[in-house]
């Protein structure tokens, strides 16, 4: 929390760059209970970690949070991850933000598979749904990392699949100035094989 306190001393609100890459009917009518759900798991998970808080300071930076949507049928339908990464990429380098904090070093991703996996659940089902008692479904989004260091020999592929309760704990860990390769190489095959859960 002393990060996003600092930071929001510079920037005036916080939170994910969600790029959508899915548009048919269907997902006109998921993804903004998608959306709804991912901002619902980020906000139990940050008041979770900070309910020691003896002020009021979590209330006030949880009034700050803002995802921003990035949304364009004509130029994101069906999108691979480079051309999510070249667009967003450009987009922090035209603000002069690359590696400057946590908003402009990683984006979000929701693309059908993981519409797919946040379909049927509500910000309601998440107050009964606890991570140790979860129904044991896998609920995720891709995210990206900015500018990442890669070559052929590494089996980072710059990207990485994240479970919605983790959201909170991937901003927090990147915050700290972590390399998302390094929450990568902490990926293990519980509760979910090839996903980030904190």
């Amino acid at each position: 929390m002393n990060d996003l306190r600092n930071s929001l001393c510079t920037y005036p609100d916080w939170g994910y760059v969600i790029y959508r890459t899915t548009y048919s009917a269907e997902s006109d009518t998921l993804f903004p209970d998608a959306i709804r759900y991912i901002e619902a798991c980020v906000k139990q998970a940050f008041f979770q970690e900070n309910k020691e808080d003896p002020t009021n300071e979590s209330n006030k930076l949880w009034a700050k949070h803002r995802s921003t949507i990035v949304q364009d049928p004509a130029q994101f339908n069906g999108a691979s991850l480079d051309v999510i990464r070249a667009h967003f990429e450009a987009w922090v380098n035209a603000q002069g933000m690359r590696d400057d904090w946590t908003k402009w070093r990683m984006c979000m991703i929701i693309d059908e598979e993981s519409l797919q996996t946040l379909k049927g659940i509500s910000v309601e089902d998440l107050e009964n749904e606890r991570p140790e008692n979860s129904d044991n479904e896998l609920r995720c989004v891709k995210v990206l990392e900015a500018f990442p260091y890669t070559d052929q020999y590494d089996k980072f592929p710059g990207w990485m699949k994240c479970w919605t309760y983790a959201l909170w704990d991937l901003w927090a860990m990147m915050g700290d100035g972590d390399e998302m390769r390094q929450l990568f190489d902490c990926i293990d095959n519980f509760p979910f094989e090839g996903v980030y859960c904190g």
